[in-house]
């Protein structure tokens, strides 16, 4: 007869508690899940900070920092410290033999890496590295990575699987036992893994690595994305298929049948364009401009990831899968974009996804090696792989014309690693580790290639890849150096609408007529929030036709102003969505681009109630630009006016005073002046100031001097120009003439760097505020001028 008792409830095994009574029960708080996962998440960041702290000086990505940390966390920690205190016993003489510490690891790996504390350290990490994903594509731009066409994908397909084949036939110098396995590697197969780990291009962590460089909104960034993107979606799709077809044939399962096997990824794809795209861009209907998204939307989003998460874990090859395509289907920057970065990206990100390393390195013990000569050999091969990779993407790259050096740091690029060989290598090594599969050597090796191929390749790109480097620029870029016939190109980046009226007077004095033309790129600068990559976003095509569904009011009055000067200025909108510490790339790169003679930098004037932030940031951006721009730079200084007005050319009135000195930049400031005067409404007054005796004739005062001829000849006959020299014989006296401009003057024209004449330069730098504006320029944006309507153009050449 059957015993259809129960259990007693003494037989029962009672389920472990998560959380701690606390000491004052006689409880060991870290032999619970809950004060056990808190120490493991505050270790590793804590590790992972202190490291990249002093890496970042070196171009180090975090992702490095994370490796280096989960590698120091495992074994090899409690080794370090049992060698260092019997380091200390002999030391200091503490007499006999030293103790032995043996205890000291045994605990530390028995409490940090506790069996049933894994399980929620492991579901944590997975969990952190899904959603890490979502955010990171969320930041993406995926409409911006089809322009690299027929050149992203040749480099994708031959850095995929060139290595691959290569490496495939290269596994054969390992020697394989009759066993099939390979001494102190394992499972001869595990080299198909390794193969397979070293020949795919992560978009994620390519993405995250090439943000913290601040590379990715570079035309070499774009495109590495691109080649990453197809790279990892070509991989995937591979992966997939020759998963079902080896199971198909193992099982004996017919064509319908193994056809099935791909419901998961039929249905993903239906859901993600009829369902969860439709319904994203309803949301973003939804939402009033400039308005924030109603929190019940960001949570269901949040919530349709997590489901998603879950689905993809049963039903395709990874659990993060699916994230990856939810977030890239989702408009990056405001209002969605923004919204979801703003309230759920830091936890996933600085806090759960770095324990994945820390779970990766509980295997890696270095004191443990039995083979360190095959250890040696498999990395040997696995370097060999990562430069095969590379010279892979090098050959299509230079094929399309790339130079030599930018196709090798593409390569690099390529090859960096991160959280998912990490995470592919660790569950690998958590099904069979310790089997003849993969032995411990080879997956500390895995992991000791990858922080070193990362550190490398991110040194070398940070090193020499310059996207503002003067080899791209073309001819001389000064207004000075300009054909008088010659269309002069402008680029006027502007934070808001406060500088217009000033830029739009600026253009009209400096267009006379069709002889000569002006081509403005206008450039709105947004803050990037809700993106990773900075993007120049253009609103005419190459057929001149405007896309105004993304414009706005600023640009708007530019392109009105166009129609009125047909054929004498032509404008190009842009918008730059760049943090403000990158914002001078995009004006940089855009000059490169467009050949641009000049760029005109807006500078406020700090007056009551002015914005600090927005100040500090036009400061710092002036700076960059007038270190990295590739023609000259005039900083326009200005009062805020309220309304744009109209300008009507037949009735246009301007009044300019130029102080010049002397010096390249002077002349600069006097070229441009030259250009306003053949404006019929513009009146032109230019104050030489000499000093008491006559200077030594180098070659700046020749140059100067032959300027100022031409200027005279120039404007013989032109009754809107004066020209007067003034001998200065010290400082009190130049700064009683600069005081004493008249306020009447509409824009006061001078050059950042003056000539020896000026003798500012001997007492007044310790009282410059603003280094940026140089010293008259400094003076005259002071708060002395602040009742004074003119604006200054601060001018520095290119040389």
């Amino acid at each position: 007869m059957a015993n259809n008792s129960l259990p007693s409830y003494e037989a029962c095994t009672r389920p472990s508690d998560p959380f701690s009574d606390g000491v004052f029960y006689s409880e060991q708080p870290l032999a619970h899940a809950l004060p056990l996962f808190l120490l493991q998440i505050v270790i590793m960041v804590f590790t992972s900070y202190a490291i990249y702290f002093f890496l970042r000086r070196f171009n180090q990505p975090r992702a490095v920092a994370d490796m280096i940390s989960g590698a120091l966390l495992g074994p090899t920690l409690p080794y370090v410290v049992t060698r260092v205190l019997t380091f200390f016993h002999y030391l200091f003489g503490l007499g006999g033999a030293a103790p032995n510490y043996e205890h000291i690891r045994q605990r530390y790996l028995g409490t940090v890496f506790r069996e049933e504390g894994l399980s929620l350290l492991r579901t944590a990490a997975s969990f952190g590295i899904q959603m890490h994903f979502f955010f990171v594509c969320v930041k993406m731009k995926p409409g911006h990575l089809k322009r690299c066409g027929k050149k992203a994908f040749a480099i994708a397909i031959s850095s995929v699987i060139v290595p691959y084949l290569l490496l495939n036939e290269l596994k054969k110098v390992f020697k394989v036992e009759d066993d099939y396995t390979i001494e102190g590697i394992g499972f001869y197969t595990s080299v198909d893994y390794i193969n397979v780990i070293i020949s795919i291009s992560s978009f994620p962590v390519v993405g995250s690595i090439l943000a913290e460089l601040r590379l990715l909104n570079t035309e070499l960034g774009r495109l590495t994305m691109s080649t990453s993107l197809i790279a990892d979606l070509g991989s995937s799709f591979y992966v997939v298929v020759y998963t079902i077809v080896t199971v198909s044939r193992n099982m004996h399962l017919g064509v319908l049948e193994a056809a099935s096997k791909m419901v998961g990824y039929v249905f993903l794809i239906a859901f993600l364009f009829s369902v969860f795209q439709p319904w994203i861009r309803w949301i973003v209907r939804q939402t009033p401009k400039g308005g924030r998204v109603w929190e019940g939307h960001v949570i269901m989003v949040i919530l349709v990831v997590i489901a998603m998460g879950a689905f993809s874990d049963s039903f395709l090859s990874s659990h993060w899968e699916a994230s990856v395509y939810l977030g890239l289907l989702v408009p990056d920057g405001p209002p969605l974009g923004t919204a979801l970065i703003e309230r759920g990206e830091f936890i996933p990100a600085e806090l759960l996804v770095p324990l994945t390393y820390l779970i990766a390195g509980r295997w890696i013990d270095f004191t443990s090696f039995i083979h360190p000569r095959m250890s040696f050999a498999l990395l040997l091969y696995m370097f060999a792989g990562y430069t095969v990779k590379t010279l892979a993407a090098m050959v299509p790259a230079i094929y399309f014309n790339m130079p030599v050096r930018n196709a090798a740091l593409l390569g690099l690029m390529l090859s960096f690693t991160g959280v998912v060989q990490i995470a592919s290598c660790m569950g690998f090594a958590d099904a069979y580790i310790g089997s003849p599969i993969l032995e411990p050597e080879a997956y500390a090796a895995l992991i000791v290639s990858g922080v070193c191929i990362t550190a490398i390749s991110s040194s070398l790109v940070a090193i020499f890849y310059d996207p503002l480097s003067s080899d791209h620029v073309m001819g001389c870029r000064t207004v000075q150096h300009l054909m008088p016939q010659a269309e002069l190109r402008l680029v006027a980046p502007m934070l808001n609408e406060d500088p217009v009226p000033h830029v739009l007077n600026l253009l009209e004095a400096s267009s006379a007529d069709e002889q000569t033309p002006i081509c403005v790129y206008v450039l709105h600068l947004v803050e990037l929030m809700g993106r990773a990559t900075s993007t120049i976003i253009a609103h005419k095509n190459r057929k001149g036709q405007l896309d105004a569904h993304q414009m706005d009011r600023l640009h708007n009055v530019f392109i009105n102003y166009e129609q009125t000067k047909k054929g004498i200025v032509a404008v190009q909108p842009f918008t730059a969505v760049s943090p403000y510490k990158s914002m001078q790339h995009d004006i940089c790169s855009l000059s490169i681009e467009k050949n641009v003679h000049f760029v005109v930098v807006p500078y406020p004037r700090k007056e009551l109630g002015a914005n600090p932030e927005l100040h500090q940031a036009t400061r710092s951006i002036i700076s960059n630009v007038l270190t990295q721009a590739p023609c000259s730079v005039g900083i326009l200084v200005h009062h805020a006016l309220v309304g744009f007005g109209q300008i009507v050319p037949g009735q246009f009135q301007y009044h300019v005073k130029i102080l010049f000195w002397g010096g390249a930049d002077d002349r600069e400031a006097l070229s441009f002046g030259a250009r306003m005067a053949l404006h019929p409404g513009v009146s032109v007054d230019v104050t030489r100031i000499l000093p008491p005796t006559e200077r030594n004739r180098d070659k700046d005062l020749i140059w100067d001097e032959e300027l100022l001829r031409e200027f005279q000849i120039n404007n013989a006959d032109n009754e809107r120009v004066a020209i007067e020299e003034v001998v200065m014989s010290n400082v009190e006296e130049t700064i009683s003439l600069i005081k004493s401009i008249d306020k009447a003057y509409d824009l006061v024209l001078v050059g950042r760097r003056q000539g020896p004449s000026s003798w500012l330069g001997e007492v007044m730098d310790e009282w410059i505020e603003s280094p940026e504006l140089g010293m008259v320029g400094d003076m005259l944006a002071s708060t002395e001028f602040t009742d004074s309507c003119f604006s200054v153009l601060v001018v520095q050449q290119y040389v």
